[in-house]
């Protein structure tokens, strides 16, 4: 097969020129951000190809046109193309009949383009069997595309069906060949952000962490390739987000979105202004970010559930819930669930309807355990510290703040984190626990205030303001000294204690510092002690 990397823009284009190098040509269109002439090329090479009585290239060419359709929002077009190939191919025999190797491959890149189809209209079965075909065909004719492309298909079908571990087993098995540089261009993007896709849905953060730098420096390494770049910075975003670089996730969604009009694919585009909405709304902007999910709308995307905690944040209570209840009712398969269940418990025990809230953790209690990623793992156990405190049992809401707050750390998700902060102080000052309460509090209230967080910072800072003042720790110590001294009984190092508190290592150093000056004590094994002796550990 052709190297749809090269540049043949050296060679003149007249009508002599072979289908080999229209194609060739085609492709790096297509890759290059020239995608109305890259189609032009490709069907030429397709008509050539038919001309010459080549069926194999033919529809290879065929599959690549198809695939541009298929990624750009033009499902008639898609529809149109797939039935030339499949034409094509029923005009060259059967695959019961035995079909010569180049075909044969040929009709696995054909039988890729109605796992497409069948991944889209719910046809999970029809794709496990095509899948498991495909994959044989790429592995007997040593096609790395081929088998790339079954594994990722078969990989999401069997997360939808709810069969996680294998499909993210089979996910894995992709991206192994297209980490390798075993596939071509073509066949690398879509896989590459097929799987990263895959993981988003369900919460596989590592894998959505270390795939999504992987195809930043794939496509750094081929600055000509613009093909995936929405993708790429969306996926970017996304990261960012989470880990609280929030000026550089907007940068990147407002890119993403740039890139995703260019190659006309609206949907995605809406993608990426509902993923900037969110930021915003959590930031404060209400404004903007009422803006940003209208845009989303246009462009196709339900802006939900982001759109129904803003209306929740701006006291259309009954707007909120019924948007997020629609939602709910439209969306059936577990993964596609899955981002609404946080926001319905929310909605639904903020307005109290308690039964519901605990109907819809049930279901998130499922896809954590279904799932066992740690982010599905502290939304469940986020959302029973709050259906606890809204029975009024501080005691039965603890460990699951707690939990939270541990398991959103370790994924480093600081602004998660520090809202599991708050439930936990809650729960800490209805046991009487007021010592603690300070100290939660004011670290959630410091995160909010490094991330500009300001809906949260300011209601953080209301409920300390309704507590009063805590009692003074001993030593004199500040509440975020006192973290640090029990991260230091605990046996946790500088760099550990920095990841815990979202600090630098430098910061810790000199709260160490400060600790050993206050209480006297020449080094962290004394400092451990004088916790012990003060019930500070």
């Amino acid at each position: 097969m052709d190297n749809p990397e090269s540049d043949p823009a050296h060679q003149p284009e007249h009508q002599d020129l072979q289908p080999e190098q229209l194609m060739a040509r085609g492709t790096h269109a297509h890759l290059t951000g020239e995608s109305a002439r890259g189609l032009d090329l490709l069907h030429q090479a397709f008509v050539k190809f038919g001309e010459q009585h080549q069926p194999a290239q033919a529809l290879q060419a065929a599959f690549r046109i198809t695939m541009v359709y298929g990624t750009s929002g033009q499902p008639a077009l898609f529809n149109g193309w797939l039935a030339r190939s499949r034409s094509l191919l029923a005009e060259h025999g059967s695959a019961a009949d035995g079909l010569p190797p180049a075909l044969e491959v040929a009709a696995g890149y054909h039988g890729v383009l109605q796992l497409h189809q069948a991944l889209l209209s719910g046809g999970f079965a029809v794709v496990t069997q095509q899948a498991a075909e495909i994959l044989r065909l790429g592995r007997i004719h040593h096609n790395a595309d081929l088998q790339a492309l079954a594994l990722v298909a078969s990989g999401r079908s069997s997360i939808y069906a709810g069969r996680v571990p294998a499909g993210l087993d089979m996910l894995d098995e992709a991206m192994a060949l297209v980490l390798a540089g075993e596939c071509e261009a073509i066949p690398t993007g879509l896989v590459w952000c097929a799987a990263i896709e895959a993981c988003q849905e369900i919460g596989a953060i590592d894998r959505v962490s270390q795939w999504t730098e992987a195809l930043a420096s794939w496509r750094a390494e081929r600055p000509q390739i613009t093909a995936f770049g929405g993708e790429c910075s969306l996926h970017t975003g996304q990261i960012l987000a989470l880990r609280g670089s929030w000026g550089a996730a907007i940068d990147e969604f407002t890119t993403s979105c740039q890139r995703f009009e260019l190659r006309s694919q609206p949907y995605s585009a809406g993608v990426a202004q509902r993923e900037r909405g969110d930021l915003l709304r959590i930031q404060g902007d209400f404004s903007a970010s009422d803006e940003a999910y209208q845009a989303a709308a246009e462009y196709g995307c339900d802006p939900q559930p982001g759109l129904a905690l803003l209306w929740l944040a701006n006291g259309s209570t009954e707007a909120a819930l019924a948007a997020i209840r629609r939602c709910l009712d439209e969306r059936q398969l577990p993964a596609q669930r899955l981002a609404l269940l946080p926001a319905g418990i929310e909605i639904e025990l903020r307005l109290g309807t308690r039964d519901a809230a605990e109907r819809l953790l049930s279901e998130l209690d499922g896809q954590a355990d279904a799932t066992g990623c740690l982010i599905t793992l502290a939304a469940a156990a986020y959302a029973h510290a709050d259906l606890e405190l809204s029975k009024d049992d501080a005691h039965g809401a603890l460990p699951y703040a707690r939990k939270a707050v541990q398991d959103f750390g370790q994924i480093r998700a600081p602004y998660l984190c520090a809202r599991s902060r708050v439930l936990l102080a809650r729960s800490l000052l209805a046991v009487g626990d007021t010592r603690s309460f300070h100290a939660e509090m004011q670290a959630a209230t410091a995160t909010f205030e490094q991330l500009g967080a300001t809906p949260q910072g300011a209601a953080a800072q209301s409920l300390l303001q309704a507590v009063g003042h805590a009692e003074p720790a001993p030593g004199g110590l500040t509440a975020r000294e006192v973290q640090v001294l029990q991260l230091v009984s605990a046996g946790h190092s500088n760099r550990q204690i920095a990841q815990e508190l979202y600090l630098s290592e430098k910061t810790v150093a000199r709260h160490l510092s400060n600790i050993f000056t206050k209480i006297q004590v020449p080094s962290r094994t004394a400092a451990a002690a004088w916790a012990y002796e003060h019930a500070l550990a």
